[in-house]
């Protein structure tokens, strides 16, 4: 008798990271517990097209999916309305820490440490633009409100940048998100597990050097990265976590997801972003800061799966 759980791998999508998506399951694909697991793939072309059929055949979906369409709730809704279980977060979770500047009032709102910021569509006057640019102070950072992998992300130094900065967010979505830009910041990462029963790693940090961590920087030339940070007082690491366990909870996450943040020169903490469905290569940071509590990358893969099933 076969009693291996069928899991639909679902990846590709009508998304801007659909490259990074392939390069998730096949990680997964190559190190899911086979002893525990039947693997079915279910590819979605760049259309958006899949063979739904599939999933009649499955009990629970992997998630190997990043980006507008896929990250932001609809994919989310659609397996929730078919009564599919999946990994990650549910449908208005995925929303909420997709949207860039919903995240971000979630984050005020909640009275956690965040930068300053604003943020506008495409018929907002680009004199208005640069009077709160003005009033906001440079540096910035310019960034599409629904894109992930640091797509479209510039660093503005000064106003005779900004023009282009636009262009270049606005090719992958019609809001954008002005954040105050920290000054040679560190960048630490928190990873959380769990869907009520929460378990968090220590801070990992990504050594950017100031300079914006961007698409090339994630998969392709990667800055150097410490799964536990150091040189961190003990405060510090209890605030990064209780700030990350937070937000976790006020937005409704389950399943996992990384918390990113910075931390300035003078040791003020900022919380940055919440990634529902962060990158998950063997080497991506999410895994590495499960590793330095002891998971395995095939066992955080059956862990996720298994919180998928109990929700």
């Amino acid at each position: 008798m076969n009693t291996k759980k069928k899991v639909g791998l679902i990846y590709g999508g009508n998304s801007f990271e659909h490259e990074v998506s392939k390069m998730t399951a096949q990680s997964i694909r190559e190190n899911i517990d086979q002893s525990l697991f039947d693997i079915k793939e279910i590819y979605i072309d760049k259309s958006g097209n899949f063979d739904k059929t599939l999933l009649k055949d499955i009990e629970v979906a992997f998630l190997a999916i990043h980006g507008p369409n896929c990250e932001d709730g609809k994919l989310q809704k659609f397996l929730q309305d078919n009564g599919l279980k999946y990994t990650g977060s549910g449908a208005k979770a995925s929303q909420i820490n997709m949207d860039k500047i919903i995240m971000h009032d979630y984050f005020r709102k909640a009275g956690l440490n965040t930068v300053s910021y604003f943020g506008f569509n495409k018929i907002f006057p680009i004199k208005d633009i640069k009077k709160s640019v003005n009033k906001l102070g440079l540096p910035i950072i310019v960034k599409p409100n629904n894109t992930g992998s640091s797509i479209g992300i510039l660093r503005v130094e000064n106003i005779d940048q900004l023009d282009d900065a636009l262009k270049e967010a606005f090719k992958y979505d019609n809001r954008i998100i002005i954040e105050k830009a920290v000054l040679n910041p560190r960048e630490l990462e928190v990873a959380v597990l769990g869907n009520d029963k929460l378990l968090t790693s220590k801070p990992g940090e990504i050594f950017t050097h100031g300079q914006v961590y961007s698409y090339e920087n994630k998969y392709c030339k990667p800055f150097k990265t410490n799964k536990v940070a150091e040189e961190l007082s003990k405060t510090q690491v209890d605030q990064l976590k209780e700030m990350a366990e937070t937000v976790y909870c006020i937005t409704g996450c389950k399943g996992y997801a990384r918390i990113d943040f910075f931390m300035d020169q003078n040791g003020q903490i900022y919380i940055n972003e919440i990634n529902t469905l962060p990158g998950f290569t063997k080497i991506s940071m999410f895994p590495q800061l499960m590793q330095a509590l002891g998971f395995s990358y095939q066992d955080l893969i059956t862990e996720i799966i298994q919180l998928a099933l109990k929700k």
